[in-house]
């Protein structure tokens, strides 16, 4: 008695043929193209962004002097580590800049939030979206710096003439700390607002409009179907703009540089405002690198951390 093999031996392969020959040769066209297109790119990212970064830790972990108009180094561990982490003036701009991240990005998400429901239920509100709200986020920070001088001026700015005009006391702005603080709040918020209005307002204009009518057909009011259900839905784009105001709001420099330079005595001083102090007045290159470092660390923690959120919550929904 014989068996058979359940499985049939498989056709000798056929012989290539000249357009198989020309489809291969077209696919390893394209990824070499595809390769050579990746060059510049790569070559931008290891020289602009890998290379500091190494120089960077490297400086973080030495004692670095300038002697003769050259950089002398000698490693000494994490004592740049332990003295940039203990110096008190570090430490305070850490607290006012976590204070200032709060403020900035929790004011920027609400407001940002609130004018792109607005705008989506109102069409006269859109030419104003498109004319008025947009044009803050593409003026230069030093304009916004110089606009937003003069509007807080004590003598001709802006604000006090309208206190004066409601019969209302007018304020020093920039020269007390709570009044300086606040300012590069507000600042901060009416500069990146219209960025957070583009990312929600983009992501409400893509959500499924059948759920939608499907709620108002089974009678959701307005603010039901916002709580209940729009929010909700936009949770993924709110943790992207949240990440990206984020860092933006840990990188601010340029407005409290120039609106108050950290001070007055440092109550607007930003750890961003600090390390050039260390670097550019002090010339402590190792504790500066350090405290950057640590901040890019903290950064990273914290993106990772609503990452993780985010793939944690996905898979929970699943």
């Amino acid at each position: 008695m014989t068996t058979s093999n359940s499985t049939a031996p498989s056709p000798p392969a056929g012989p290539v043929t000249p357009t198989a020959r020309r489809y291969g040769k077209a696919q390893r066209s394209r990824r070499t193209l595809a390769t050579i297109a990746l060059l510049p790119f790569l070559a931008f990212l290891v020289l602009f962004a890998a290379y500091p970064l190494v120089e960077l830790v490297r400086l973080s972990f030495n004692d670095t002097t300038v002697v003769g108009g050259q950089f002398v180094s000698a490693f000494n561990g994490l004592a740049n580590y332990a003295e940039a982490l203990s110096d008190p003036a570090n430490l305070g701009s850490l607290g006012i800049t976590v204070i200032f991240i709060v403020l900035t990005v929790g004011g920027t998400l609400a407001l940002g939030t609130l004018l792109a429901l607005l705008v989506d239920r109102s069409v006269w509100m859109l030419g104003i979206a498109r004319n008025v709200l947009i044009w803050p986020a593409v003026i230069t920070p030093v304009v916004v710096s110089v606009m937003w001088l003069l509007l807080l001026s004590p003598t001709v700015g802006g604000v006090n003439k309208v206190l004066l005009k409601l019969g209302l006391p007018t304020q020093a702005w920039l020269d007390s700390k709570i009044g300086a603080f606040l300012s590069v709040v507000v600042v901060d918020i009416w500069h990146w607002t219209p960025v957070v209005f583009l990312f929600v307002y983009t992501a409400l204009r893509g959500l499924g409009q059948e759920v939608l009518e499907a709620a108002r057909t089974d009678g959701a009011t307005e603010m039901q179907m916002t709580t209940k259900i729009i929010l909700p839905m936009l949770l993924p784009a709110l943790a992207v703009v949240a990440a990206v105001r984020l860092v933006s709001s840990i990188k601010a420099f340029d407005e409290m540089y120039l609106l108050t330079r950290g001070g007055p005595d440092g109550a607007t001083n930003l750890v961003s405002l600090q390390i050039r102090t260390l670097f550019f007045d002090r010339l402590d290159f190792g504790p500066a690198a350090a405290l950057s470092v640590s901040t890019v660390l903290a950064v990273a923690l914290m993106v990772g951390i609503a990452i993780l959120g985010r793939r944690i919550r996905r898979g929970g929904t699943r």
